[in-house]
Parts: C-alpha cells; sequence; structure tokens
C-alpha cells in the first residue's frame, strides 16, 4: 500500500489515546439508543451515502449491529472479527463486507494492524446498482446475502491478486484521507467502480463462514457461470457438485430466483454487449464467441432485452 497513506492511517486518533490512556470505548460516538446498533447517522455528514474512518485499535469491540453496510479493508496486518460467531481472521488485502443483519464483534487490534470501516448507506446501492446490475448474477448474490432476508449477513473478499480492485480502493482511502472540492462525487464514482470489479469477479468471494450449504453451491454455480459461459452446461456442473440435474435446478431457482438457463442467458448477452460496444468485431462472431449456436435464438433474445438489434445497438451507443 502507499507508504503516506499507511502512515496517515497509523496515526493514534483521539479516540484511541483516550484508551491508550486507560479509557473504554465510548459507545455514544456510535449510537444513542439502549442496544448496540451502530447509527449511520452518528457516523455520515448530511447527505451523504459514504464515510470511511480509521479502524479503532487498542480495545475490543463489543458486539453490535449496523444500520448501514460496513465495509472493512484490511491494509496491514491483520484484524479479527467474530460475526455472528463466526471467527474471522482478515488479511492484508481481504474486504469484509457485513450486512444489517451482522452481530459483529472486534478482537483487540495492535498498532500496526492497520484496517479501514467503509460506512455505506443501502440507499446507495439501490440508486447506483439497481438500473445496471439487475442481470448480474455476482451483484443479485451480494445484495441478497447483504439484506434483511439474508442467511449470511457478510461476505469476504480477497483482492490481493486483483491490481484494479486495490487501485480503486487505494484511491478512495486518498480521497477521504486528502479531501478536494469535489471528494464526495469522486468517492461516490470510485466506489461504484469498485463493486463494478467485484461484481464481474466470483473468485474474489472467497468464503462466507456461516453462509448456507445451499448458498455455498449457488456460488460455486455462479463461478462456472462466469469463467466458463460459453460451454456451461448444467449437466456438467452438477456432476462436478455430485448433484442431479433435478436437483441443483430447484436448489438454483429457489435461492436465486432464477433458473441455470436464465442466469447463463444473461451473461451471455452481457459478453456479447461489451463485445459489441468495445470492439469493431462483426456480430456473428460475436455470437460464436459467447456460446449461441443459433444466430436467430440470439437476435431474438439481444432484440428482447434491449429492443433494438445488435447493430442498431451499436450505433447508437457510438453514435
Amino acid at each position: 500500500m502507499n507508504k503516506l497513506l499507511l502512515e496517515k492511517l497509523s496515526e493514534i486518533t483521539q479516540e484511541e489515546r483516550i484508551i491508550l490512556d486507560g479509557g473504554v470505548i465510548d459507545k455514544t460516538i456510535y449510537t444513542d439508543d439502549e442496544d448496540f446498533t451502530v447509527k449511520s447517522s452518528k457516523m455520515l455528514g448530511f447527505q451523504r451515502f459514504i464515510e470511511m474512518r480509521p479502524h479503532t485499535r487498542f480495545a475490543n469491540f463489543p458486539k453490535h449491529k449496523h444500520n448501514y453496510i460496513e465495509m472493512i479493508y484490511n491494509c496491514k496486518g491483520k484484524t479479527n472479527h467474530v460475526v455472528n460467531g463466526a471467527e474471522i481472521c482478515l488479511e492484508d488485502g481481504e474486504i469484509l463486507l457485513l450486512g444489517t443483519n451482522a452481530v459483529h464483534e472486534v478482537k483487540t487490534a495492535q498498532v500496526d494492524d492497520i484496517a479501514v470501516n467503509f460506512i455505506i448507506k443501502p440507499e446507495f446501492f439501490s440508486a447506483s446498482f439497481d438500473v445496471n446490475n439487475s442481470s448480474n448474477a455476482i451483484y443479485n448474490f451480494i445484495m441478497t446475502e447483504l439484506s434483511e432476508k439474508g442467511g449470511a449477513s457478510f461476505l469476504r473478499f480477497d483482492v490481493r491478486g486483483i491490481l484494479p480492485a486495490k487501485n480503486l480502493i487505494e484511491n478512495l482511502i486518498w480521497s477521504f484521507i486528502f479531501p478536494e472540492e469535489n471528494s464526495q462525487v469522486l468517492q461516490n464514482m470510485t466506489m461504484n467502480l469498485l463493486f463494478a470489479e467485484l461484481t464481474q469477479r466470483a473468485g474474489v468471494i472467497t468464503k462466507s463462514v456461516s453462509s448456507s450449504y445451499e448458498q455455498e453451491i449457488l456460488l460455486k454455480v455462479i463461478n462456472y457461470i462466469e469463467s466458463s459461459f460459453k460451454d456451461a452446461k448444467l449437466l456438467t456442473i452438477a456432476k462436478e457438485l455430485n448433484f442431479s440435474v433435478v436437483n441443483l435446478s430447484k436448489l438454483i431457482k429457489n435461492y436465486s430466483g432464477k433458473t441455470f438457463k436464465e442466469m447463463l442467458q444473461e451473461k451471455r448477452l452481457d459478453e456479447a454487449e461489451k463485445l459489441i460496444l468495445n470492439t469493431d468485431i462483426s456480430v456473428t462472431e460475436i455470437i460464436y464467441s459467447v456460446g449461441y449456436e443459433n444466430t436467430n435464438f440470439f437476435y431474438k433474445k439481444f432484440n428482447e432485452k434491449y429492443g433494438v438489434t445488435p447493430r442498431e445497438f451499436r450505433l447508437n451507443k457510438k453514435g
């Protein structure tokens, strides 16, 4: 991580100074309620969607919940968390995303254990992502897990080998530490880009420790579709997961609301859209490159989703 950022994040905060002088975590900083639910109104400025604060060290942070989504990024060393009873050791380059159902406790961090907490209002996601990501299987999986209906309430991401994601996080941290006139707009845009990056990579979701067996299977199916969409077949992944086709089909439908075929269709159309917009490859080549063998079927499905032909779509977007 950038040396200057680490130096700034390593500085002892006022809260940490009080703790080092014999004080304890002051709950009034975080909530006005008897139960320890950290409130976004305490953490965020007026009309802000996201905020960042350094992870508090030198004291055990007691069990609490949030009325917002929290994203913790470990910059250096490690931080130890207990979420819904599951112990998680977050290391350099890992992200922990907590939903509003998560019961969270943080073990005492030492001086060289550096992390940042991002406070994110749920409205940020509905305003920024719903329209563009409604067909993104990873996005839908993440949002379901973090919602009030979600079973896991948290997800863990390993971005140590994902340079674009790491760069975006450092840019985000920089904008909070060294704010400028348009920093708030920049922060929202950067967070958008970060989640766009994460929702293209099912493989960075390492594990949700408390997630159910069915949720783990669904994530494996999503990962399979993301990585093998050209040749993906339900029978192939069913055999790999030791499921019958019928049982896996039911599980996918029950936990995603979509069939395997619908999820695969959405992924192929998304990939076709990218190639149509960002390359000069012929539509015929694109059709076969994303896994379609029947061109008429592709044209039908593309028109159903976008309301125009692939050629018109390309011309409209570029013109």
